[in-house]
């Protein structure tokens, strides 16, 4: 018995953890959604699209799968494919039926992440396989996985779909390196399904695949067996090349753009590179890139610098992140690195692999008795181990939202707000799903499980009720159009004000 609990010792911590990290961010996220700091964009854009996929299922009318009001001009009904291509919203809808609102995507997000401790667990077991005390060193990996800034930071900034490219993308590797190409094929497919660019790190992942088969692993050409394995790879990298390149031409030339009538917004953040291919240098080599690398690294002790081909992995998302102008997309506060993290963390374990290469431990073996040696193996082993926990544990005092971070976030625990009463009141009396309502960004998620939903920042015209908080005039993000929109409303002759309480004012449309 005993025996046995040691051999699910390190099994059973790891769902400790996975445990707690979704109890923790579940109840944050929500905390957070309640408390009204939560954004249109994107929780509110997230959830008016799956709760009109959820509709369509539930009423049968297919005209709202993927439906959303365009959030950049408020003026008409568009399709989700408008703003990003990740169609995996739609298989996220029946869990609506479950709850209707936010809360679910928020919970899913979390669940969804924390798993992919466990697939880190597996793949670290694989990895550290010729290693005593691999389970240990798994388990560390693992827990570091729940300990990453941007992994936290990624959950806590509303919904993104492109988060469950994270475990996806993990699950992938995982299968593949079992030998189940099939199931990590559909892995790779859903993970496309995310976002429009995860396809270049799927065929970046199939080009490693093969550039591994034909250069590090020496293939024995007399061995038939080892050249079967070889065939199935290279038909399996090739699957997944194919894959990941389709999906983005098919997203960015024909998808996006006939959703859109017109191309993708974010194609303008490199539109620089037109005319002067060389300032791409500049970008990548400047102090920002060298910063950026450093903060996302750092959790992991920079270990993925030490397995140079699997970080190679990365290198076509790190050029989207390193080349744009939105230098949004180079903060973990949002949730731009959630296809870089589970190459972090895989590179990251060959790296620690490496340290502990068994060439190492050979030429050890040749000047020292072999039981010092073992001792020796033991010893860097141990350091190894010690060595990723004060990686990530800094990192995560530093960076990391959680209470005793130094970036911390404690609002959501703190009192709530007076003015939500008022919210929650008028969220009742305006649930009806075919009430179109406009209201100002932080209050949106409260109010888009409707078909009709107009950001009060982009127009707020066609709007039956319009409901504002007066804190966000001339505030955040969109904060100048919010005040401009405000002033244009009070002259409004169509809307009256019918309620105002605690900075919430309530304009219905009488005309």
């Amino acid at each position: 018995m005993l025996k046995v609990l040691q051999k699910h010792l390190p099994l059973a911590i790891l769902l400790i953890g996975i445990f707690f990290y979704c109890l923790y961010f579940s109840l944050f996220t929500i905390n957070r959604f309640n408390k009204l700091q939560a954004h249109y964009f994107d929780l509110g854009i997230m959830d008016q699209t799956v709760h009109n996929t959820y509709m369509s299922i539930k009423t049968l009318d297919m005209s709202r799968i993927l439906e959303l009001t365009d959030p950049a001009a408020s003026t008409s009904q568009v399709k989700r494919m408008a703003v990003h291509n990740d169609i995996i919203l739609a298989f996220i809808a029946p869990f609506y039926f479950i709850h209707d609102g936010p809360a679910t995507l928020l919970v899913l997000q979390t669940f969804v992440l924390a798993l992919g401790a466990y697939y880190v667990f597996l793949i670290g077991k694989n990895i550290f396989i010729k290693h005593k005390i691999r389970d240990w060193i798994a388990l560390i990996f693992a827990y570091g996985y729940l300990l990453y800034p941007p992994l936290q930071k990624a959950n806590n900034f509303d919904f993104h779909a492109v988060t469950f490219a994270t475990t996806l993308l993990l699950m992938m590797f995982y299968y593949f390196s079992k030998k189940k190409y099939r199931l990590s094929i559909l892995l790779a497919f859903l993970a496309v399904l995310t976002k429009e660019q995860v396809g270049l790190t799927v065929a970046s992942f199939g080009g490693y695949v093969i550039l591994n088969e034909f250069i590090v692993n020496h293939f024995n050409k007399k061995d038939k067996f080892l050249k079967k394995i070889k065939e199935k790879k290279i038909v399996f990298a090739v699957i997944l090349v194919v894959i990941g390149i389709a999906w983005v031409l098919l997203s960015m030339k024909v998808i996006i753009p006939q959703s859109r009538s017109g191309p993708h917004f974010g194609a303008e953040y490199y539109e620089y590179l037109k005319i002067d291919p060389f300032k791409g240098l500049h970008a990548l080599f400047r102090y920002e890139s060298g910063k950026y690398l450093s903060i996302i690294l750092t959790p992991f002790g920079f270990l993925s610098l030490l397995a140079p081909l699997r970080f190679l992995i990365m290198i076509p998302e790190l050029l989207v992140i390193l080349l744009s102008t939105n230098s949004n997309m180079r903060n973990i506060y949002f949730h731009y690195e959630s296809v870089l993290t589970p190459f972090i963390v895989i590179s990251a374990m060959y790296g620690g692999r490496n340290f502990l290469s068994a060439n190492l431990i050979e030429k050890f073996k040749q000047i020292i008795p072999k039981k010092l040696s073992h001792y020796v193996f033991f010893s860097t082993s141990f350091f190894l181990i010690i060595y990723i926990i004060l990686s990530a544990l800094s990192a995560s005092m530093y960076m990391s939202p959680l209470p005793w971070g130094h970036h911390s976030d404690l609002y959501p625990w703190q009192k709530a707000d007076i003015k939500l009463q008022d919210v929650s009141l008028w969220k009742s009396y305006l649930r009806d799903d075919s009430v179109a309502v406009s209201t100002t960004g932080h209050l949106a998620p409260h109010f888009t499980d409707r078909r009709y939903f107009y950001n009060f920042a982009g127009g707020y015209d066609k709007a039956s009720y319009v409901i504002i908080d007066t804190y966000e005039l001339g505030r955040g993000f969109q904060g100048q159009e919010k005040q401009e929109e405000y002033e244009k409303l009070e002259r409004d002759w169509k809307y009256v004000n019918i309620y105002k309480q605690h900075g919430i004012e309530v304009f219905k449309n009488v005309y």
